[in-house]
């Protein structure tokens, strides 16, 4: 097969695994899970369907766990940045930073998740609700002590806590449905980052 890459059997079962996971995850983002087959998925990443049904009983089995590992992935971007004794800014700022570049090279989960969670009993919609209030959890902390050491206004932190989860998500949701603020969002991921990071630390009203 041309171009394809061939891992048999016993041979690196884990890269074999997770190849596997990185390919279907593709496909299931561009085209849903009832627009791909595990033959699909065979073809596209070289191995064999036995190969396949080796590591997964079946196509709903390979699709949640590419959910669930996913939001995993999601989960750990830049939360041990909101730990350790960094000011309150500096923490929210190298967590923006790196929850954006994460998803940025990570694309297709965010575009996959998106696509699933029109699925409200599917596995989407239960991890994401899940790991994303763990998130904003953590980022609430972090926001509440920046009130206590001076760094912040007296603020509702668990409404800050939201909104910042929402600024941070809005670009990277935008382009993985590819809306017409995709073709308006020129700045890369470093630059977004930056901009929701002054935009959530100042404000946008001009100091006197």
């Amino acid at each position: 097969m041309r171009g394809a890459i061939v891992v048999s059997q016993g041979q690196d079962g884990g890269n074999a695994r997770q190849h596997i996971l990185t390919v279907a995850g593709t496909l299931f983002a561009e085209r849903g899970f009832d627009g791909v087959s595990v033959a699909d998925i065979a073809t596209a990443s070289g191995i064999s369907t036995g190969l396949i049904y080796y590591h997964f009983k079946d196509k709903q089995t390979l699709y949640e766990t590419s959910i669930r590992e996913g939001v995993h992935l999601l989960e750990d971007a830049g939360v041990w940045l909101l730990t350790g004794d960094a000011p309150a800014p500096e923490k929210i700022r190298g967590f923006v930073t790196e929850y954006m570049a994460l998803v940025e090279e990570h694309s297709s989960i965010m575009h996959m998740l998106i696509r699933s969670v029109s699925d409200l009993t599917g596995p989407a919609p239960r991890n994401l609700i899940m790991r994303s209030s763990a998130a904003i959890d953590r980022l609430e902390a972090v926001i509440a002590d920046g009130v206590k050491e001076g760094s912040f206004r007296p603020l509702d932190a668990r409404l800050a806590a939201l909104s910042l989860f929402a600024l941070v998500n809005t670009p990277i949701t935008a382009r993985s449905l590819e809306s017409t603020l995709k073709h308006t969002l020129q700045s890369n991921a470093a630059e977004q980052a930056s901009f929701v990071s002054d935009l959530f630390l100042n404000g946008i009203i001009r100091c006197c």
